[in-house]
């Protein structure tokens, strides 16, 4: 490591060579302002507010893009550069609300003015969502800025409020392109791009198409990183700034994500990743279901007169006396979605109550921990049946930084979808051939590809080039892809977004959702974070969850969030990670663990023996080869976007619009063909099955297909031929 010295105002630093000026600054706690900067982000020099002096050099230079060399002497605070910053940043708030911020009584506005926050006027700081947390405020008071000699140019822009989770408002942008880097730079999405030049200049999407039409992921990286109030957090625009940050870990998905929780009294305002990047789930999913408004805080049982609220000694005892009651007839459903300890505590109440447990992770019986270390650098990538854009952004983030050289990307995948604008071959094979094709590419012996899979020889071949002389490993999820028989030349890259799964397949289950909830031989059902369809009528129904289910049940146990408890998860990559209580629970909610642990002490049973649980096997689904009576091939694919086994699409209505994942998506040819329109109501069977969806019309679906997002009780109907029997507009 090559050692540079250099002299700022008067004092010498040692630095690294090909550092910034800006960079060895703010390494030595010389403070120079910036407003365009980001250490995540590369050197922009948009701004000109971090202009230095330079010896030997006629005009300013901007820190952030210099790099320094040994023996620069750099003066950061002449009055020549204070000068220049505070001209420079009076044109920048010339095209940019400015009233308060060279307003005289600035400091006793709070005095003698009443909170506007909630008026649709955003012209003043008062009214703006970042009021107090804006840099533009921070940087007006740094340098002194008392009034704006230049005209004023408002851009009267309408604020866009059409999309899922964040307001944007243009006319507070200061054009520092920020969200613009971080979308291309770090999501490697590109969505976000200046737009015209000069005064005209504005940053949008391409062809100015709604976020949803974009290829926008809604990471909230703009959002982090934007110094203005220009674009903000919907659900946290009116709170006011967070009393501190909390570390945990994200529970929504099997990533294990760390993040941070911004606390502002007892209310979680909004998460955002922590030294990392996180998805939709985490950044926008996790504060709206903690203080959702139809969140149940208070045990509730069932009566004569309908539900009633009890305390909790009376709720337990209800629901102790049921479990005794149906001794070795009580079957449990338990999500994932629970700590680590809390599971435990759920495998022993199970063993001393004699009751049957069933997760719905059912496919994580293939399950093997991603051992993300361990891929070669110059390794080849083949994702079969998984969106990674969709369900794991963060481990297609993972995979690009560090195979940015030498990446191969094939996709093998019926559907179109974001991740084929990463891959470096697309192959879309017909329903359910996406076997043959896998062992036509990587098989031991140089294979044909059959004709029913709809891939050409040359795509074949093409697709091996890629290949040639580079280790392969095949992404799948366990949930969508089953790796029926390993190949040797292929290494495996298992991901499931079951948080916990790699715990549940070590400790293993009785049964399979389906078998547990098709079995006549349970009276009692405990439904602990799981809302499935039931197919039959119980004695005895026991919900331990945060929402109320949509069928009756005898008692209601509230259950805490995960922000609300401590306690540890097992990642993908079989990692221990801690999860730690941001706020207390809210209204009478406990956690998991304490509701199994007061269970156990109120059926007053002895810890029975452990037993060794072999992972439970659902019997495979006869093919269905009568395509004249089942003309249309079903699609499942998990639903990655799940909280204690509901979609966030029923809880939360930006989900809702992102996702649309309680629907059936079919091809506008297919559509036609069945004289099905946006909305319809289309009722899908085959022997087995009958369900109704609603209609959705995509072209990422093949025609002669129809899709669905898998549901617990949905866990037997993989790729299965069905038709449609009715529709209803």
């Amino acid at each position: 490591m090559i050692k540079i010295t250099v002299t700022i105002n008067g004092r010498k630093v040692k630095a690294q060579k090909g550092a910034t000026v800006l960079e060895i600054a703010q390494a030595s706690g010389i403070r120079i302002p910036t407003l365009c900067h980001h250490k995540d982000l590369s050197p922009y020099g948009g701004c000109r507010l971090c202009i230095v002096e330079v010896k030997g050099t006629r005009n300013p230079l901007t820190a952030c893009t210099l790099v320094a060399e040994h023996g620069m002497v750099v003066k950061t605070d002449t009055e020549r550069v204070r000068k220049l910053r505070r001209a420079t940043l009076q044109l920048i708030l010339s095209e940019h609300p400015n009233a308060c911020l060279v307003c005289e009584r600035e400091g006793d506005c709070n005095n003698f003015q009443e909170c506007i926050k909630k008026s649709a006027v955003t012209f003043g700081c008062k009214s703006c969502p970042k009021n107090n947390e804006c840099e533009l405020q921070d940087l007006a008071r740094e340098l002194g800025i008392k009034d704006i000699p230049f005209e004023f140019r408002y851009r009267n822009l309408e604020p866009q409020r059409n999309d899922p989770f964040f307001d944007r408002d243009y006319n507070l942008c200061v054009l520092c392109g920020r969200c613009v880097r971080v979308c291309e730079e770090i999501r490697h999405a590109s969505t976000l791009e200046f737009h015209h030049r000069g005064p005209d200049t504005m940053v949008g999407t391409a062809f100015d198409l709604p976020h949803l039409e974009s290829g926008c992921q809604f990471c909230g990286a703009c959002v982090d990183v934007c110094p203005t109030g220009a674009l903000r957090d919907r659900f946290s625009r009116y709170d006011r700034p967070p009393d501190r940050k909390m570390r945990t870990t994200c529970l929504l998905c099997n990533m294990g994500c760390a993040i941070d929780l911004n606390v502002a009294g007892d209310k979680v305002t909004c998460t955002t990743p922590h030294r990392s990047q996180i998805c939709v789930r985490g950044r926008f999913g996790i504060a709206p279901l903690v203080h959702h408004p139809k969140r149940i805080t208070k045990p509730l049982v069932k009566k004569e007169h309908g539900l009633v609220e009890v305390e909790w000694d009376e709720a337990l005892d209800f629901a102790a006396q049921k479990l005794r009651e149906h001794h070795n007839r009580t079957g449990m459903l338990l999500s994932s979605q629970l700590t680590s300890e809390a599971i435990d505590r759920a495998y022993s109440l199970c063993d001393r109550s004699k009751a049957v447990i069933a997760v719905p992770a059912a496919p994580v019986e293939g399950l093997t921990p991603l051992q993300f270390r361990k891929i070669e650098r110059n390794a080849a990538f083949i994702v079969i049946n998984t969106d990674l854009v969709a369900d794991y952004p963060v481990l297609l983030l993972g995979l690009r930084r560090k195979f940015k050289d030498s990446k191969k990307f094939i996709v093998i995948n019926a559907l179109a979808h974001a991740t084929d604008r990463y891959a470096d071959t697309v192959l879309n094979p017909k329903p359910g051939t996406a076997h043959e094709v896998l062992d036509a590419l990587v098989g031991t012996r140089t294979r044909r590809v059959p004709k029913k899979c709809g891939i050409t020889a040359d795509e074949i071949d093409g697709a091996r080039c890629l290949l040639k002389d580079r280790p392969c490993y095949v992404l799948y999820d366990v949930a969508n892809f089953a790796l029926a028989r390993p190949v040797k030349s292929v290494k495996r890259l298992c991901l499931s977004a079951i948080p916990n799964g790699l715990k549940i397949c070590r400790m293993g289950f009785d049964r399979t959702p389906d078998q547990l909830l098709s079995s006549d031989r349970i009276d009692c059902l405990y439904l602990v974070g799981s809302a499935p369809f039931l197919r039959r009528k119980y004695q005895t129904v026991i919900v331990q969850d945060s929402f109320l289910p949509g069928f009756d049940f005898d008692v209601f146990l509230p259950a805490a969030t995960f922000v609300e408890l401590d306690g540890t998860m097992v990642d993908i990559e079989g990692k221990k990670k801690r999860v730690h209580r941001a706020v207390e629970p809210a209204g009478r909610s406990r956690s998991d663990e304490w509701i199994f642990g007061r269970l156990a002490q109120a059926m007053s049973m002895k810890p029975g023996k452990k037993k060794k649980r072999k992972m439970a096997k659902s019997k495979p689904m006869p093919r269905i080869h009568t395509s004249r009576a089942y003309p249309l091939q079903l699609i499942v694919r998990e639903n990655t976007h799940l909280y204690r086994g509901r979609p966030l699409s029923s809880l939360l209505t930006g989900f809702q619009r992102l996702r649309r994942d309680r629907s059936a998506w079919f091809n506008e040819r297919t559509a036609r063909k069945y004289n099905l329109h946006d909305g319809a109501l289309a009722k899908i069977a085959n022997h087995e099955i009958s369900f109704e969806l609603p209609v959705r019309i995509s072209q990422e679906v093949p025609d002669g297909a129809v899709l669905i997002f898998a549901h617990p009780s949905l866990s037997r109907i993989k790729d299965q031929r069905v038709r449609l029997e009715c529709s209803k507009s």
